[in-house]
């Protein structure tokens, strides 16, 4: 038979275990969380992933391309084009250029470009580039240069861009014109398939800018094959 001592105790021991068992579970569920993640308990994969870092990223610089060698050094060389055939180059001031209308007047300061062969006698890769001494007229040069010609969906290129299609010399070209800071930068595929030039090239002429912005030596290339 039974008593009410002995009643009394079993049920203090039950409740004893339960708290037990109640404390080891829920230590047991903390430390999983700390060993999931690593980061003080919290479980990993219960909060969405950070977005990846943009190492591409492109600074919208203030930083004024004033001197022909800087330009020279973000256009595109053999070096950078994966050995293409070139075929010609210039870097000169801008005044003049795209019907600018006098020197007072014109807000660009150096115009340079360089063409290479893609393939045959029509197939070409053009790199033009416009520096301005602020990020204003900047945007106002890329307003210019785009116009009012047929749109192309594509990615943004440095800060700002648009790609769309321009007939010219007989060869219709698609386009990226994009803004790099106070520079404005243009690639153009004419007379033939124009990708994946024309998005590897727009990567790389902005790469190349940004680097000379920095004030680094311009190191930016094609992807190689």
């Amino acid at each position: 038979m039974t008593g009410p001592n002995q009643t009394t105790r079993r049920l203090t021991l039950s409740a004893a275990v339960v708290a037990s068992v109640l404390c080891a579970a829920l230590t047991a569920c903390a430390g999983g969380d700390a060993d999931d993640s690593g980061q003080g308990g919290r479980r990993a994969g219960a909060t969405s992933s950070p977005a990846p870092e943009q190492s591409s990223a492109i600074p919208d610089s203030d930083t004024v391309l004033s001197q022909k060698a800087q330009v020279k050094n973000a256009l595109p060389d053999l070096g950078a084009m994966g050995g293409l055939e070139g075929v010609s180059g210039d870097i000169s001031t801008a005044d003049g250029h795209l019907d600018c209308p006098s020197p007072q007047e014109c807000k660009g300061k150096w115009y340079g470009h360089d063409k290479f062969a893609l393939s045959g006698d029509t197939h070409y890769v053009n790199f033009e580039i416009t520096t301005y001494t602020n990020r204003r007229d900047a945007k106002d040069g890329l307003r210019v240069e785009v116009g009012d010609n047929p749109t192309l969906s594509k990615p943004t290129f440095g800060n700002e861009s648009q790609a769309y299609t321009k007939e010219g010399g007989g060869l219709t070209g698609e386009y990226i014109t994009m803004r790099v800071g106070t520079v404005v930068a243009t690639i153009c595929v004419e007379g033939g398939e124009s990708e994946p030039m024309l998005t590897q090239g727009a990567t790389m002429f902005a790469e190349r800018i940004a680097q000379v912005q920095a004030g680094k030596k311009a190191t930016a290339t094609l992807p190689q094959y």
